[in-house]
């Protein structure tokens, strides 16, 4: 018995590495607007039941691969660190992953994507950046005249987006590992000299 459902387990596992490839591929080709789940499952060679066993519909399908790409780049969360030139493992690891669909990023990100996913996308890199300056700065009193915190992760978030979209518009001009340090500096810099911190 146990020996079936590593069977089906296996067998869900692949269905669904194929529907996400051919999705990945058909909103390459053609936006995500136009991308219809007809596309994905021509191109994955299985029927639509198939489909909906897994997905509510192409928007489930895209929440569900961003999960998975966040649960695979979280070895270790964070974008900035005590030395503000190490970039985290999970920083590079999410760089990474997105280099490996530049493509399918660069139009998800872009005029044909999804302005939703766009949103998603900042909110994960928002929500790492507040969990380590919470752990990197604890307690700490900043000067009246310091800008809301709000509005200082807002900036860094939109800063940050904005340079991986640079990235992936340019034909990932360095490695992730370089990017990764880059963004973390620029982070770690911002944060101090903006909170008027002595890091």
């Amino acid at each position: 018995m146990q020996k079936l459902e590593g069977i089906e387990d296996l067998r869900v596992r692949r269905t669904r590495k194929l529907l996400q490839q051919a999705f990945i591929e058909r909103t390459v080709e053609k936006g995500f607007v136009a991308l219809t789940v007809r596309d994905i499952t021509e191109r994955a060679m299985v029927n639509r039941s198939t489909f909906y066993r897994h997905y509510l519909d192409k928007y489930d399908l895209l929440e569900q691969y961003i999960n998975e790409m966040y649960e695979l780049s979280e070895d270790q969360e964070g974008i900035l660190e005590l030395h503000p030139r190490e970039a985290s493992l999970g920083l590079i690891n999410l760089l990474k992953y997105i280099q490996q669909e530049a493509s399918f990023y660069r139009v998800m990100l872009g005029a044909q994507g999804d302005p939703l996913f766009a949103q998603r996308f900042r909110q994960k890199t928002e929500e790492r950046i507040l969990s380590c300056f919470n752990q990197i700065f604890p307690e700490r009193v900043f000067e009246p005249d310091a800008p809301p915190i709000n509005l200082l992760f807002n900036f860094i978030t939109y800063a940050g987006f904005g340079a991986i979209v640079w990235w992936l518009e340019q034909e990932q001009p360095c490695p992730p590992e370089q990017l990764a340090n880059w963004l973390n500096q620029f982070i770690y810099d911002s944060v101090v000299s903006s909170l008027k911190l002595n890091g």
